[in-house]
């Protein structure tokens, strides 16, 4: 699983090591857009169902999702709308299983009748199967599981592309070469595949990259907080730079104990965290002081003309700051939908729309992932090491200030003949 696929799977995961603490800044409204139309847009408005974890287990990472999907929507429909049409949506909530999500999308295509289905939620796959029947569109994160990456699925659309789990990226490796790294360590989880194939990738991406392999250690029990030892092995073996696929909990915890030995590597990175939720928590900021995050394409404090349109519309519904990671899935997935939109024409199906956006090519989310550009049609875009469009966006904490880090993104490509296995 690359890194942003591991902050999206784990969001949900609250930080709680070392008195870390982490809660959402927006409320959730209960009451969507007005309007709607069936399945084929025939009237002035178009109707989408949002898939998030509203509750359950996974309900702390995903609280913000609708503030993403407000900000598109309102500053489309000030504008007049796509195609002459505006935009309305309904909330669904998974309750963070599978089965939820499948019961809310019934809910969705059969009494809402939306012509297309948002997804920011952990539990997705559960739904998938009985939308390719129902021949519904989805656009999101595709961080839930590996169907996105089936060409059988033709009704599904990752907003950052599709990455090949057997693959490596070169951008993660000359990442840290650019921070003055020399040696490479990363940790994955026992219990995930997945895990452990992000963390292999990394650190073979670091070896193409000229680094040294110092650790690699696959076999963490999921969650775990106890990191001494691990700490000490990193080390004995000279890490000066990592990457951490693994939740919050396990991250921080090893960030304490590499801090109570004296071990201040070059380049700690961590593909969750960046966001608002974080900047609430004095304990979480303390922790994560000079730590690296990845984000979703440039952060907004990149201040580009396609970051500050971004923020903007965020502000205009009340969301002030970095985004959370549920705002950042939920906004990108709305621009790629608007993107097939634009592209499907006057009054589109459901069948146009997505043959419309799969032949879209070169896209990079109105800039936001610039200089990264992916095609929809391309189920293997990357590999590991990449967050998207083969480049890795980073910011760094100094204070309660994300700062993007100088000389990012670094932009590689599929290393040939490596592979995480």
């Amino acid at each position: 699983m690359n890194k942003r696929k591991v902050a999206a799977v784990l969001a949900a995961s609250v930080m709680l090591v070392s008195g870390i603490t982490a809660c959402s800044s927006s409320n959730k409204s209960t009451t969507p857009a007005s309007g709607g139309s069936t399945t084929a847009a025939t009237g002035g408005t178009i109707k989408l169902g949002v898939l998030t974890d509203s509750s359950g287990p996974a309900a702390s990472g995903f609280s913000t999702t609708e503030q993403g999907i407000k900000a598109y929507v309102t500053s489309v429909n000030a504008a007049g709308g796509i195609n002459g049409k505006q935009l309305s949506y309904v909330m669904a909530d998974t309750q963070s299983t599978p089965a939820g999500a499948l019961t809310a999308a019934e809910k969705l295509v059969q009494s809402d009748k939306v012509f297309a289905i948002i997804d920011v939620s952990s539990d997705f796959y559960g739904a998938e199967p009985y939308l390719l029947k129902q021949n519904v569109p989805v656009v999101g994160g595709a961080f839930d599981g590996p169907e996105w990456s089936v060409q059988s699925n033709t009704n599904l659309f990752a907003a950052l592309g599709v990455t090949d789990i057997s693959k490596v990226d070169s951008a993660v490796g000359e990442f840290m070469k650019s921070q003055g790294v020399t040696t490479c360590g990363s940790i994955g989880y026992g219990s995930s595949p997945s895990a452990q194939a992000s963390a292999t990738g990394i650190v073979k991406s670091c070896v193409a990259a000229g680094l040294k392999n110092g650790y690699l250690n696959n076999q963490i029990p999921f969650g775990s907080t106890d990191m001494g030892a691990v700490a000490i092995a990193i080390k004995n073996a000279g890490v000066d730079g990592m990457e951490l696929p693994v939740v919050s909990n396990t991250a921080f915890a090893l960030i304490a104990a590499l801090n109570q030995i004296g071990v201040k590597l070059k380049a700690m990175v961590l593909p969750v965290g960046y966001g608002s939720d974080l900047l609430q928590s004095s304990a979480a900021v303390a922790s994560a002081q000079g730590v690296d995050f990845t984000t979703e394409g440039s952060a907004i404090e990149a201040n580009t003309a396609a970051t500050k349109k971004f923020a903007a519309d965020l502000a205009a519904v009340g969301v002030k700051g970095s985004p959370t990671f549920a705002e950042q899935e939920a906004y990108l997935s709305m621009v790629a939908f608007g993107t097939g939109l634009k592209a499907a024409g006057d009054n589109p199906s459901q069948s146009s729309f997505a043959t419309a956006l799969r032949a879209v090519k070169g896209y990079d989310a109105n800039g936001i992932f610039a200089p990264a550009k992916f095609d929809f049609d391309d189920y293997a875009s990357q590999g590991e090491g990449a967050v998207v469009g083969h480049c890795l966006f980073a910011v760094k904490l100094t204070g309660t200030t994300f700062n993007v880090i100088s000389g990012t993104p670094i932009c590689g490509q599929t290393l040939a003949g490596v592979t995480t296995g």
